[in-house]
């Protein structure tokens, strides 16, 4: 982490609904429309807000931004668990041109370099920052993308993560269903790329400490390593 990592803490902007879709099982997409001045790198985050709406219990939620600068939409994704927060029903009720306050973008969660090899570990709705990633990433042939995706249920943006694949041979997409199956992808990478690759690794904070702690025991160095746990996501 660095200090400007954090700068954008001070950044205040007022977002728009687009849409608002449920598109598979307990996942939520968000589309915002956004100032053309907003600026963010793939994979940072925000501090999210509902003004104008009586929220009970924690009034903020923090969501990676899903979508890279290049997308005319900035997106987010969360998923439901029971009970339903109020923040979260008060969001998913919301209607097109409604306004929502972020703060941020900001994060350590992104490219390191423009060189190493790149896998990125994504738990369940971790796929969110590597998303904005993989779409950064869609066209670069300069070095291998492995992309680990686990999920025990959906795979939340399969069929455009698999298109990308297919028109660029050096980003390999693995989805799982189990921690072993995942566990077994993941060391195997670290037992070929070792500290050539960085990992990222996206999801809740006892998934992101377990798969961190193994990558270690692996041999990766934790300057190799680069997390983002979901507190209270």
């Amino acid at each position: 982490m660095k200090i400007n990592d954090f700068k954008g803490m001070f950044n205040r902007t007022t977002l728009t609904v687009h849409s608002i879709t449920h598109p598979h099982d307990d996942y939520y997409v968000i589309l915002f429309n956004y100032p053309k001045d907003l600026i963010w790198a793939p994979g940072e985050h925000g501090v999210f807000t509902i003004p104008g709406k009586k929220v009970s219990g924690q009034p903020f939620r923090i969501f990676s931004i899903a979508s890279p600068p290049s997308e005319t939409k900035l997106m987010i994704a969360t998923s439901i668990n029971e009970p339903v927060s109020d923040f979260k029903k008060t969001l998913f009720s919301l209607s097109e041109g409604d306004k929502v306050n972020m703060i941020g973008p900001f994060g350590w969660y992104k490219t390191k370099d423009t060189t190493s090899p790149i896998v990125l570990i994504a738990a369940g709705i971790g796929i969110t920052p590597n998303r904005a990633m993989v779409k950064q990433l869609e066209y670069d042939t300069r070095r291998d993308i492995f992309l680990v995706y686990s999920s025990s249920d959906t795979h939340l943006f399969k069929e455009e993560i698999d298109r990308i694949a297919e028109g660029n041979p050096r980003f390999h997409p693995f989805y799982t269903k189990d921690r072993n199956q995942t566990r077994q992808v993941y060391e195997k990478l670290a037992d070929t790329l070792g500290n050539d690759a960085i990992y990222y690794i996206a999801g809740k904070p006892k998934t992101v400490l377990d798969i961190n702690k193994r990558l270690r025991k692996n041999g990766v160095s934790f300057t190799h390593i680069v997390f983002d746990p979901y507190i209270g996501y």
